[in-house]
């Protein structure tokens, strides 16, 4: 565990959409460098509420995130380690709309 984060190598699945007849596609998946903390906390969701999360995915640029997607890595002891989606925040540089980076909140 690293309370100030390491890089790794994150596979993001992205849950699709509906096909024409109202069925649930396949998840897609794109492999992404990030750098990941795991520490347990509680933190704020949308809605107010208080969640605990254990891990912290920042992801660099805009990133393409939804509820419904998890993502999956390897950490330092060689565990595989998959995170659902809890809550996820977009980060801005100071006075413009251009995207820094993505920090995505999961829990185990």
């Amino acid at each position: 565990m690293s309370l100030f984060g390491y890089p790794a190598t994150v596979t993001h699945w992205h849950v699709g959409g509906k096909d024409d007849w109202g069925r649930p596609q396949p998840p897609t998946s794109a492999v992404k460098a990030a750098k990941v903390v795991e520490e347990q906390r509680l933190i704020r969701n949308a809605r107010g509420e208080e969640i605990m999360i254990g891990y912290e995915i920042h992801l660099e640029g805009p990133q393409a995130v939804t509820f419904d997607d998890y993502f999956e890595y390897e950490n330092e002891l060689g565990m595989k380690i998959r995170c659902d989606v809890a809550h996820f925040e977009v980060r801005k540089y100071l006075g413009t709309d251009d995207v820094k980076k993505v920090i995505v909140y999961g829990r185990p």
